[in-house]
């Protein structure tokens, strides 16, 4: 099984390239959605499960990765 990285748009490649959101950007594009994350959309997802609506979760695995797990198979 071949493993692929999630793209999340953030300045955290700035200090090795010039545009490191661009990179990510253009990197995200080889998603089944077709993009990259933005921060807010993973933050949204943790702030789910570390509030009371997520309660009743126990044992779950949550997939927020615009499709990469679909295509690894």
């Amino acid at each position: 099984m071949m493993l692929r990285s999630v793209s999340i748009i953030t300045h955290i490649l700035n200090d090795v390239m010039e545009d490191g959101p661009g990179f990510l950007a253009q990197h995200g594009e080889g998603a089944p959605i077709g993009r990259a994350a933005q921060p807010e959309e993973s933050a949204e997802v943790v702030a789910f499960l570390a509030s009371e609506r997520a309660s009743f979760m126990v044992g779950s695995v949550v997939m927020a990765d615009g499709g990469m797990t679909v295509m690894a198979g």
